[in-house]
């Protein structure tokens, strides 16, 4: 289950990063900067995912929204902090406010303070 680590604003919010199969071995820690969008024809999908027991399941859901990667947080092991990378230029495109801006540096900061702990 992906994980939601902040609430949204203005559409965007910070949530775990998407894997085919398990994260690469010794990946940093990393996070999507995601923008939400309505769906312009909402539809039932199957939805495929695994339940605790590792056993796949799916389900049938209705789809009034989806989501799309604007950038990456990635722990900077050298740095202690995190950079981000865009994902082409869609953090240009979606014109993102000063509101969000601080959302995500205050996510890093505080991230970052969890991090820095646990590598003591």
């Amino acid at each position: 289950m992906i994980k939601d680590y902040t609430d949204r604003l203005d559409g965007f919010q910070i949530r775990d990063v998407t894997y085919f199969g398990s994260p690469p071995v010794g990946a940093p820690p990393s996070f999507d900067v995601v923008k939400w969008k309505p769906e312009k024809n909402p539809h039932v999908e199957t939805v495929y995912y695994t339940d605790d027991n590792g056993d796949i399941r799916h389900k049938e859901k209705l789809i009034t929204e989806y989501c799309y990667s604007v950038g990456f947080l990635r722990w900077n092991e050298h740095e202690s902090d995190f950079d981000f990378e865009s994902v082409g230029l869609r953090w240009i495109e979606a014109k993102p406010s000063s509101e969000v801006c601080n959302m995500i540096l205050w996510f890093c900061e505080e991230k970052g303070k969890e991090i820095r702990e646990r590598n003591v």
